[in-house]
């Protein structure tokens, strides 16, 4: 019986170490190796870049949608708070800002047809120790470490709707604020 008891405390033990390290541990180091990567093939940070239109050649993230386009922005908030202005779509469209855990931290819809969709989307990203001045008409989005990703979606099916989308970058912000 002793045996068996030591044996299932080793278990449990064994478990609650994997599910702290899983839980924990692992989402974090995802997102250190996605924002290394990224920045390694020259996504620079605080500035919106779209991706190819998605094709079986240059899939990089499994399986994304081929009928999105997409834009990332990589943001740093070691010096203050990053401002995301994106505006509406006239079709299914979102922005998604995820935490250094890979989190989604913020969902928000650029749906233009839907009820109550802004002309443009603002938020404010700012760690919880940091102070955000007023931010008018932006929502606030709160992360604990200063990594953060901000990723737009838009439906573009048709090449000529993704160059649409791509012609929004421009009016599109991430910036420090």
């Amino acid at each position: 019986m002793r045996s068996f008891l030591t044996g299932l405390v080793a278990f449990l033990v064994t478990f609650a170490l994997a599910h702290f390290i899983v839980l924990n541990a692992v989402p974090g180091k995802i997102m250190s190796k996605v924002r290394e990567r990224m920045m390694a093939g020259g996504l620079p940070t605080q500035h919106w870049q779209m991706t190819p239109r998605v094709s079986p050649e240059n899939q990089r993230v499994v399986r994304p949608a081929p009928d999105l386009a997409y834009a990332i922005c990589v943001i740093d908030l070691a010096d203050g708070p990053v401002e995301l202005d994106v505006p509406a779509w006239n079709a299914y469209g979102s922005l998604s800002v995820f935490s250094a855990r890979t989190d989604n931290v913020y969902a928000g819809s650029l749906d233009a047809r839907a009820a109550g969709t802004p002309h443009m989307r603002r938020i404010v990203v700012a760690t919880s120790k940091q102070d955000v001045p007023a931010a008018g008409d932006a929502e606030v989005v709160r992360v604990e470490k200063p990594e953060a990703l901000a990723l737009i979606r838009r439906l573009a099916p048709t090449q000529e709707a993704y160059e649409a989308a791509a012609a929004l970058i421009p009016e599109s912000q991430c910036k420090p604020l």
